[in-house]
């Protein structure tokens, strides 16, 4: 095996080790709320934060502030 090959080999390692650990600890987790589905709220499992956003009545997004609960 050539150097080449091997950092080729080694880089593909690391970005399927990387696929397998974002599939088993993802970082944002959401919901949506509502009867109509107008409200969203995202969890930020790695910094801890929430933060909610709703749609008005014209489709745009209103994002609140980021919340930290801890």
């Amino acid at each position: 095996m050539t150097q080449k090959e091997i950092v080729t080999l080694a880089a593909a390692a690391l970005v399927a080790l990387g696929l397998v650990v974002h599939a088993l600890f993802p970082r944002y987790e959401w919901r949506v709320i509502g009867d109509a589905g107008t409200v969203i709220v995202v969890y930020d499992r790695w910094s801890n934060y929430l933060q909610r956003a709703s749609y008005d009545d014209q489709g745009r997004v209103k994002p609140n502030e980021p919340f930290k609960p801890f």
